[in-house]
């Protein structure tokens, strides 16, 4: 295990569904941050800005979230359970970060990351499938070209993949009998879940075929 970093940062993932964030700014960086969320699932946010990217509107017009065409107002964040600050003056970011972190509210400073409680990786998307790279802020740009990479080689069918074991271990978890063996079973299962014949089995069919290799091998 590598030397602990003081004042580093624990990789995690959030699941924002139902939960209140709230961006401050309307730029091409908020455009952005609100993209993150977006995909990210997030179904309750509220941005705060006297104007908007046509990115924006367009997100507004669809419904996905609520704007506010004004300027902050001290108390806005109070109900917010993830703050974004990504407008245009330092000052104002620094003074929400500081609101936030007295209401106790996870906070993401778009331009003094050390000022927030959380940063936003660059991010591959393949279905379930989420990798991210991250430099702790120290380089956005390396990060990016790290992702550039990840996303030549990581292509749509890892997605299907890690979909295809997802269902896979929802069968497998539910076999009590097959408790004993559930871990070399899953592992098997990764390691041959590119398999161009593997990918045409049912999720069933491929639990017999696991079934019959991993306790043919027990009984032999």
């Amino acid at each position: 295990m590598e030397d602990c970093t003081p004042g580093g940062y624990y990789p995690i993932a959030l699941r924002l569904s139902g939960k209140l964030c709230i961006i401050i700014g309307g730029g091409k960086v908020a455009e952005r941050k609100l993209r993150g969320l977006l995909e990210s699932g997030a179904d309750r946010i509220e941005l705060i800005s006297p104007d908007v990217t046509k990115d924006i509107e367009a997100w507004v017009a669809a419904g996905r979230l609520i704007w506010r065409s004004r300027l902050y107002a001290t108390g806005d964040m109070e109900k917010a359970w993830l703050l974004i600050a990504a407008t245009d003056d330092r000052a104002l970011n620094a003074s929400l970060a500081e609101e936030a972190e007295k209401l106790g509210i996870l906070s993401n400073i778009a331009d003094a990351y050390e000022s927030g409680r959380f940063i936003t990786p660059a991010v591959t998307r393949r279905g379930p499938l989420i990798i991210t790279v991250t430099t702790t802020g120290l380089s956005p740009a390396l990060a990016k070209e790290i992702n550039k990479e990840l996303d030549e080689t990581y292509g749509k069918r890892y997605g299907e993949a890690a979909a295809r074991l997802g269902e896979l271990r929802k069968l497998l978890l539910a076999r009590e009998d097959l408790r004993e063996w559930k871990d070399e079973m899953l592992g098997l299962a990764a390691r041959e879940a590119l398999d161009g014949e593997i990918a045409n089995f049912t999720p069933e069919q491929w639990l017999e075929s696991l079934i019959e290799r991993t306790k043919g091998r027990a009984l032999s």
